[in-house]
């Protein structure tokens, strides 16, 4: 008997043997129950397996990143001694001992107090006076005065409001 027959004519409402048989039809079957704990645990483990992918992928990212930082705090130290090393070096070579040797090398020799030429070359200035000149300058002073009104602590702008106050009833008053 289908379900469709087992519908009572004319009284609209479902009979006992029938609503059994629906149940039985769509009742989850021992198979059923087994496929759809199959499918939670593929869907779990797909979950744990793509947040686990995610971890991995967020963690070797920030692992290549850590490495370039590093690689380039040692470029950066090193360009840094470089840097410190040159300077020694040009601080050598512009001492004093090693100017005079190398003058002396050139050819050139310490000259006497009495041999001294001084010569006046129009629109030179040297750089020892622009030095003095920019420091001789006199260093203007600024003030900056602020109107009483952001002077005034508020003690005293009470008191004067009072006073004014007291001013305007005196007034007033006959």
């Amino acid at each position: 008997m289908t379900l469709a027959r087992s519908f009572k004519k004319g009284k609209g409402e479902w009979s006992m043997n029938s609503l059994r048989r629906l149940a039985q039809a769509y009742s989850t079957t021992p198979w059923r129950k087994q496929i759809s704990t199959g499918m939670l645990i593929l869907v779990i483990l797909l979950g744990v397996i793509l947040a686990a992918s995610l971890y991995l992928d967020v963690t070797a990212r920030t692992l290549a990143l850590g490495r370039a930082i590093i690689m380039m705090e040692n470029e950066i130290t090193e360009v840094e001694m470089i840097n410190a090393h040159l300077r020694t070096q040009l601080g050598i070579l512009k001492s004093s001992a090693m100017m005079e040797k190398r003058a002396l090398e050139m050819g050139f020799r310490r000259i006497e107090p009495d041999e001294e030429i001084y010569l006046i070359v129009p629109g030179y200035v040297p750089l020892d006076q622009t030095l003095v000149s920019s420091s001789s300058r006199k260093a203007q002073s600024v003030s900056y005065s602020l109107p009483p009104i952001y002077t005034q602590s508020l003690l005293d702008w009470l008191k004067s409001k009072l006073d004014a106050w007291a001013n305007s009833e005196r007034g007033s008053s006959p």
